[in-house]
């Protein structure tokens, strides 16, 4: 029993567990990673569809990376969501949330083009993920 008590208490040490009622200090520092993780991959598929519409990636490549991308953004989400915010992050939850939301959605279409090979949607997908990926930028340098 307390080898399992143990392996419990190293599995949620080592996973970066936070409580799901976090105090502001943590809640910020778990909005900052998750912000910048979606950074992170909307710029990726950011960079895959410029490079698929110059004929510089095979689509099968990117087809990988970008069920990669959308995997990690829906898991960094959910994360995020689980968590109860304290009282005083009530309008950085619903602005995150929306932005998270609206950031899967784009992934979504363009993972769609890609498999699609619907390239004339490339340019304009690249340019709705340049604007998300600025919007989360920017609430990211502002909760830090």
């Amino acid at each position: 029993m307390r080898r399992v008590l143990a392996a419990a208490l190293a599995a949620a040490l080592l996973g970066g567990c936070v409580p799901a009622s976090p105090d502001v200090d943590t809640y910020d520092d778990k909005a900052r990673l998750t912000l910048g993780a979606a950074v992170s991959d909307v710029r990726t598929v950011q960079k895959l569809l410029e490079t698929l519409y110059d004929d510089r990636m095979l689509r099968q490549t990117a087809i990988a990376q970008m069920r990669y991308s959308e995997k990690s953004l829906g898991t960094a989400t959910s994360a995020f969501i689980e968590l109860n915010p304290p009282p005083q992050r009530d309008r950085l939850t619903k602005r995150m949330s929306t932005l998270l939301g609206d950031a899967e959605d784009l992934l979504d279409e363009a993972r769609t083009a890609i498999e699609r090979y619907d390239r004339a949607r490339y340019p304009a997908l690249a340019d709705d993920l340049d604007t998300i990926a600025k919007d989360l930028e920017e609430l990211e340098g502002r909760v830090s």
